[in-house]
């Protein structure tokens, strides 16, 4: 098993990044079977990319494969490919669940309507897109694991019909529905977690889902399935939360059954079926409070891995908790891998470029990840189809020891523009930014690094290390604003203050108004390894105003050389 360590990577990648060399690490679980199993992976929504949405019917088989061939020489090792959307549908030519629309007669939704239209279109031509989905990824040698929904939302046939995102099945059976909770928790449910979605505590709810599950093990050579325990990527139990406790035996049970599937399926095809579940990135309580019992799971051993995901998707979360389930699934041959799915939200960059994903990676490897990969259902920083530079981002994700001298930016937790910040169910480890400070008050922003800066300095191979506050409303000659970093004070002669007060760039004049205050850093004062926090003082206010200050972001950007005294641009003319 490829146990990924960052810390083991540096001391690994040879003498050029180690000036002394370290015992090698032992591994921290043993594998169940040998062979390939997910370390970078990619979540394709089947939906927005490609086919269904962006290209004009009639499609061929060519155009399905796609999906599998944009991953070739990316670095991507695994494909998990949505099976169908939260409705209950399905997007292949499925013997025992509904096609997306069709139930439907009249449209509402032109992009829906061309989606069935196409996906009808390709079936009545002998070309189910799941298998060749499966045979694309077989050819280029990529592991390919159908992503299904495991919890789906009933609705009004009135008010959905026209969409044809939902079945007969979730349109005729409201009796399943979870309904109406008063628990003070299902107040603010996240976007598919209200009162319409099905509860699992339904026999004939688990018997729908488990026949879909079913046969995308045994009727397809796919490499096992991964269960979609989230809806669009947020979590919330299956049924009211005062039956957690039912469903979570329910729940155990119906994936060992889904196990025993696997396990005739492999013998049946001569191919390894793999079951991964799609978990929140929290610890026992938090899975206890929405009815997962992952503990179980894992001594059980009916998952092979566990997809971790950030509970906060209207920011970028690069140091997901991921020490419980690193913990729990040790020595158990349980994989552990971590998904990045976050909105950056910034007025010059929407998506995280591939310096954040890069210091994202590297976290989840230094906190005991065996995988990392993109779980977006759609990435496409730069437009689709991607450019080079994505297929650079992508080519890194599964090698810890070639991100350990990749340029990074560390980032604080800060929603993005226009979002407000709505707990959930799930207490937030920490502040989140933006947050505003009154005359006095100091905030202590935390962030983590994975970087071992002074092992890589001893090389010359670190070429810039800049920490970076950004404040809004904020004249630095008419306040008092101090900064701390580990500890230490920051004095005011060291920052390079940059104005933000109406400075026109391309998308039109920067929001907020406000400063930077950058920090070149000097080798005394660089990031450990581990948690750093910059402490901010508001410790005088410009009496004149009444906009709140607030803090907006906080980053470290960290840039490498490729070997000592080498420079990518040694001359400027």
């Amino acid at each position: 098993m490829k146990r990924r360590n960052l810390l083991t990577a540096i001391s690994m990648a040879g003498p050029s990044a180690m000036p002394a060399a370290q015992a090698p690490a032992v591994p921290r679980r043993a594998a169940r079977t040998t062979g390939p199993e997910p370390t970078a992976f990619f979540y394709d929504d089947g939906r927005h990319a490609a086919g269904l949405y962006q290209f004009a019917p009639p499609l061929t088989a060519a155009d399905v494969t796609y999906s599998v061939d944009q991953l070739v020489a990316s670095g991507i090792d695994t494909l998990f490919y949505s099976a169908g959307p939260e409705g209950g549908v399905v997007q292949y030519d499925s013997r025992v669940a509904a096609k997306w629309g069709d139930n439907v007669d009249v449209w509402s939704h032109e992009i829906f309507y061309r989606a069935s239209r196409t996906l009808h279109q390709l079936i009545a031509g002998g070309i189910d897109p799941m298998k060749v989905l499966c045979g694309r990824s077989r050819e280029k040698g990529i592991l390919f694991l159908p992503t299904i929904c495991v919890c789906i939302q009933g609705g009004d046939r009135k008010e959905d019909s026209g969409l044809g995102r939902k079945s007969n099945f979730a349109y005729d059976h409201p009796q399943y529905q979870v309904g109406p909770d008063r628990d003070p928790r299902a107040s603010k449910p996240a976007r598919f977690f209200g009162p319409a979605r099905f509860s699992f505590l339904h026999q004939e709810v688990r018997q729908e889902r488990f026949r879909i599950c079913e046969e995308l093990l045994t009727r397809y050579e796919t490499d096992g399935i991964e269960l979609d325990l989230s809806i669009d990527n947020n979590f919330g139990p299956f049924c009211k939360y005062g039956e957690v406790e039912r469903l979570a035996p329910v729940l155990s049970r119906w994936i060992a059954d889904l196990g025993a599937v696997a396990r005739k399926a492999e013998q049946s095809q001569g191919r390894r079926k793999r079951i991964y579940a799609r978990i929140p990135a929290v610890g026992v309580d938090g899975w206890n409070s929405i009815g997962f019992d992952v503990p179980a799971w894992v001594s059980r051993k009916l998952v092979d891995g566990l997809v971790c995901l950030t509970t906060y998707r209207e920011m970028v979360d690069q140091d997901m908790d991921l020490a419980p389930v690193v913990k729990l699934t040790r020595d158990t041959g349980c994989r552990v891998l971590a998904g990045f799915d976050g909105n950056l939200g910034r007025q010059v960059e929407s998506s995280p470029p591939a310096e954040m994903i890069w210091a994202a990676a590297a976290n989840a490897y230094d906190r005991g990840a065996d995988g990392f990969g993109l779980c977006e259902g759609m990435w496409a920083p730069n437009g689709w189809p991607w450019i080079a530079q994505d297929r650079d981002t992508l080519r890194l994700l599964g090698h810890p020891d070639l991100l350990a001298a990749a340029n990074k930016v560390y980032r604080a937790r800060s929603m993005a523009r226009g979002a407000t910040f709505a707990e959930g169910i799930f207490r937030a480890r920490g502040p989140v930014l933006p947050r505003e400070l009154a005359e006095g008050e100091s905030l202590d922003v935390p962030f983590r690094v994975a970087d071992r800066l002074d092992r890589l300095r001893a090389v010359d191979r670190v070429a810039a290390v800049r920490l970076r506050v950004r404040f809004a409303n904020l004249e630095p000659s008419l306040n008092d604003v101090r900064v701390e970093f580990n500890g230490r004070a920051l004095p005011d002669a060291m920052a390079r203050t940059i104005d933000l007060h109406f400075h026109v760039i391309k998308p039109g004049p920067v929001n907020p108004y406000g400063y930077i205050y950058e920090y070149p850093l000097t080798p005394e004062l660089y990031p450990q390894a581990g948690d750093n926090v910059v402490r901010v003082t508001l410790a005088k206010r410009d009496p004149k105003v009444r906009i709140p200050f607030a803090v907006h972001d906080v980053d470290c950007s960290i840039e490498y050389r490729l070997h000592r005294h080498f420079e990518q641009r040694p001359l400027e003319y």
